[in-house]
């Protein structure tokens, strides 16, 4: 049901409507039958609906709309391009024909208003899209429409100054004969058909994402598909048809295709000017990208920082973002499988969820999100993940299973042996915390401290492989280098430092005691694999495990939080503290490490890694030069 604010303005307006009717219905009376005036009255009221429905729509646009309506209108100046090239399968003189009507469509006063009225609203639109979007890990179809929509600009500034500009400025003539023979001429033809590829397979996207959940669209997928796929083709070859005919015209006429003229003196001077113009406009929209993308960092460093984080509770798992981020994102972030056919723009409804606790932290639906929640007659308690943007603690379920990849998985195909770094995170006096309090409050410590430290670990680039009741093991490198792999493995300590500290002063302000942890840091080859074809639960097997395992018992026994063996450091590329080591070997084994024992990881920032590194590439160049 509508709320009294959404029905007064329409009840408004229409008694507004009745009045003006009922006069003009007096007046027709006196000098009109009966008959007409009814006529004329019914259908004004019609038409006065209609302007209505079209008003109320014209209030709530959005820049959804905007974005879309803008797409479309370059989507239909790309389609006519594409058809001229295509009528060259008939003959020259059709495509020429067809460039004319175009012409006369796009070159026209309102054409010329629409086409750039439309491109500098799409690209200001897709420019705050990406301002606004928290995260870019999205599916790869459109991450690849997003790259294609950035490059697309490019090629239409060389395309419009070569074409349009250079007819106002030069008076060159816009005709397929003279085109196409300075193309062929130049040996560019094949720049000119990969031309328009980006553009039209990035406005295919955009399509898809808009209309792809109606069933208009499904029942005429095939065909689109085929019109999306064959259009193209038939343009080029159509191009290259018209290169073949011109050829054999001018074959016949005893003569080839000639090569461009010599431009005079006023025409060089001309073209050097748009040379510089369209210089300064790809300067000008590289500024404006590499903008857009640096105030998305500081406003995402500021979310965090300042605006503190949420948690957002799935069924099986919890995860913290910044106040700000919608919870598709933040799915998207964590790896959670989540459906999504429309990209997130609040139109197919398939990311719908489910606020099970947490109703009070989250805002009410926009305009969009209320339509489409109202249009599939949804309970208050349903959300769509890509509007809702909590600012609280939520908890939320999923309504649609999604049977899609997680993209950009964090578990990679593992069935290999390689130099892999393990970390341990043992919770090193459990029992003595389960003997002196209750079981559920030491898990729920635990928990607590679970959370925080796994958390910490994928930031950096970990994979958890099993969580228990008392130990976490995750893996480092099973992507990448090994020494990036050992910076990561320590760069996560001092987050895990920090939720220790946390959960201490908790408890010691509860409880009067305080959770032991040992952290044990060891890398070595093993060999992996990954168990089951829908987890993403790893093994590891190998000596270095096995030695991992000392490193362990030695660290649990030792009372230090941090026991790192001396292999790490050094694939690391990080000084050892100084410190004494210990020996750790492998039971009866012969194999054996140094292993530093700490309370705390001294970790070099990056801006000094990145100094070390600078400093010994110079080095190393240096000796090479001197050698």
């Amino acid at each position: 049901m509508r709320s009294r604010a959404t029905i007064s303005p329409r009840t408004g307006s229409y008694a507004a409507l009745h009045g003006v009717m009922s006069r003009a219905r007096a007046r027709l009376k006196g000098v009109m039958p009966a008959g007409t005036a009814q006529t004329l009255e019914s259908l004004g009221l019609q038409i006065g609906r209609r302007l209505i429905a079209l008003a109320t729509r014209l209030r709530h646009i959005s820049r959804r709309d905007l974005r879309l309506a803008s797409g479309l209108v370059m989507f239909a100046y790309l389609t006519t391009h594409l058809s001229t090239h295509a009528l060259g399968l008939v003959s020259l003189d059709a495509a020429e024909a067809g460039l004319i009507f175009a012409a006369e469509v796009w070159s026209s006063r309102p054409g010329t208003i629409a086409l750039y009225g439309a491109f500098a609203l799409h690209f200001l639109l897709a420019f705050w899209a990406i301002y606004d979007r928290r995260t870019f890990r999205l599916p790869p179809a459109e991450l690849l429409r997003i790259a294609l929509g950035l490059w697309l600009p490019v090629l239409l500034m060389g395309h419009v100054v070569a074409t349009r500009l250079e007819f106002e400025l030069i008076g060159s003539d816009p005709t397929y004969a003279r085109i196409v023979a300075e193309l062929w001429s130049s040996h560019a033809e094949w720049r000119q058909i990969g031309l328009l590829a980006p553009g039209w397979l990035h406005g295919c996207l955009g399509l898809y994402y808009a209309f792809g959940h109606r069933p208009w669209w499904r029942r005429m997928q095939f065909g689109l598909f085929a019109i999306a796929l064959l259009l193209p083709v038939l343009s080029a070859l159509g191009f290259v048809t018209m290169g073949r005919d011109l050829d054999r015209k001018l074959t016949a006429q005893g003569a080839v295709i000639p090569a461009p003229p010599s431009p005079d003196a006023e025409t060089l001077a001309k073209r050097a000017a748009m040379r510089r113009w369209l210089d300064g406009l790809l300067l000008v929209y590289a500024g404006i990208v590499g903008g857009t993308f640096a105030a998305r960092g500081v406003r995402n460093m500021v979310e965090r920082r300042r605006r503190g984080l949420v948690t957002i509770s799935y069924p099986n798992r919890t995860v913290h973002v910044p106040r700000g981020w919608s919870v598709l994102e933040a799915s998207r972030a964590f790896h959670i499988a989540h459906a999504s056919s429309c990209g997130g723009r609040a139109r197919c409804s398939t990311c719908r969820v489910r606020v099970t606790s947490g109703a009070d932290s989250c805002p009410d639906p926009t305009p969009l999100e209320r339509a489409t929640l109202d249009r599939l007659g949804a309970e208050p308690d349903v959300r769509l993940a890509c509007q809702l943007r909590p600012v609280g603690d939520v908890a939320v379920s999923p309504l649609v299973l999604s049977e899609r990849p997680v993209y950009r998985a964090r578990v990679p195909a593992v069935d290999s042996e390689r130099d892999v770094v393990l970390l341990f995170c043992d919770f090193s006096n459990s029992e003595v915390l389960a003997r002196d309090y209750m079981a559920h409050d030491v898990l729920f410590a635990f928990k607590r401290y679970a959370e925080s430290a796994c958390h910490a670990i994928r930031r950096a680039g970990g994979t958890i492989c099993y969580v228990e009741h008392d130990s976490i093991f995750a893996l480092f490198g099973l992507s990448g280098d090994l020494d990036r792999a050992c910076r990561s493995a320590l760069t996560a300590t001092t987050e895990i430092e920090r939720s220790l500290r946390e959960i201490n002063d908790r408890l010691g302000q509860e409880w009067g005691c305080k959770a032991e942890i040992a952290v044990s840091i060891h890398t070595g080859r093993v060999a992996l694999s990954k168990i089951g074809q829908t987890t993403d639960l790893i093994i590891a097997a190998g000596d270095a495990v096995e030695l991992a395992g000392e490193i362990r018992k030695t660290a649990m026994a030792g009372g230090k939080l941090y026991a790192v063996s001396g292999p790490v450091f050094a694939a690391a590329k990080v000084a050892p503290p100084s410190l004494d080591p210990k020996t750790v070997a492998r039971g009866d084994d012969d194999e054996s490490v140094p292993v530093y024992f700490m309370d705390t990881v001294q970790v070099p920032s990056q801006d000094v890694a990145l100094r070390n590194r600078i400093g010994r590439v110079a080095t190393t160049v240096i000796d090479r030069i001197r050698g």
